[in-house]
């Protein structure tokens, strides 16, 4: 069963994108470039059921994922730690659920910043993996981190470097930098 939680987890990340190229097809004229990818489950969307249930879809079998994380951990003698890298996982599915379910430009789309929990998970990883991973997983994991909080502050205003002429660009690059780590993470545990 583990196992099988953590697959959900690794299943999480391949949706999204196949949400995400999916749902794009639907709309002639869509930007990657400049639009947000949440735009595909506005009201502006030709079909944005299809993003919207991909969306929470994606958010169930992450919330599934963190269950697993938790119950490999746990196995191993690392509850604390596991559970927390659950939490972060998790919170990152419970923000793509209230991502599906209020369509933008409804104020709960971002679920209170909880996909943002997934910033957390490298870090919970490398410390419920303490001992027990060499120096290439948590290089891995440190790279995975770095990535991320380069992009997120980037995204945030650092450098003034997105624009409305690339926005869409920009959150693709998070989406790149967050969401496969998620996916090669479960299946690395799936696997042990």
């Amino acid at each position: 069963m583990r196992r099988i939680l953590l697959g959900c987890g690794a299943a999480a990340s391949v949706l999204y994108f196949a949400t995400l190229i999916g749902a794009s097809l639907t709309w002639p004229g869509y930007s990657h470039v400049t639009q947000y990818a949440s735009e595909l489950g506005s009201a502006d969307a030709p079909y944005p059921a299809i993003f919207n249930f991909g969306i929470l879809a994606t958010g169930g079998l992450a919330v599934l994922g963190g269950l697993g994380l938790v119950w490999h951990f746990a196995a191993a003698g690392r509850l604390l730690s596991g559970a927390l890298a659950g939490i972060a996982l998790a919170a990152w599915g419970v923000g793509m659920i209230f991502g599906g379910l209020h369509p933008m430009p409804d104020p709960l789309h971002n679920g209170y910043g909880l996909v943002f929990g997934v910033l957390l998970l490298p870090l919970t990883l490398m410390i419920a993996l303490r001992g027990r991973a060499g120096v290439p997983t948590i290089a891995l994991l440190l790279i995975w981190l770095a990535a991320m909080i380069a992009i997120l502050a980037v995204m945030f205003g650092l450098g003034g470097l997105v624009t409305t002429a690339n926005v869409g660009l920009w959150q693709r690059a998070m989406a790149l930098a967050m969401i496969p780590g998620i996916g090669v993470s479960c299946l690395f545990l799936a696997r042990r």
